[in-house]
């Protein structure tokens, strides 16, 4: 249980997903995209599993399992799509 450090990373992950969810979501490739809102929703999951006492291996391998594919989810049915819109050229015909 470390207290300091799970407020931190808690904090540091949420603007970090905020971040993701409202400038980074549309300007850089949806790949990147992913991997840092799943990198930022882990952070988020470290620091909630800091803040609790007696943790199991199961617990921590489920929960980071989860929120790195829960994550980035969540931020894409709510926010839209992520990458670069795509441009769309002049008509066929």
């Amino acid at each position: 249980m470390n207290p300091a450090g799970g407020i931190a990373l808690i904090v540091a992950g949420s603007l970090l997903a905020l971040g993701v969810a409202f400038v980074l979501r549309r300007r850089l490739p949806g790949r990147a995209v992913f991997g840092v809102a799943a990198a930022a929703s882990l952070a988020i999951a470290t620091g909630a599993l800091l803040l609790q006492a007696h943790v199991s291996a199961a617990e921590w391998t489920l929960t980071l399992v989860a929120m790195s594919l829960l994550g980035p989810a969540h931020i894409r049915i709510v926010m839209g799509p992520f990458g670069r819109p795509r441009r769309l050229g002049p008509p066929a015909g």
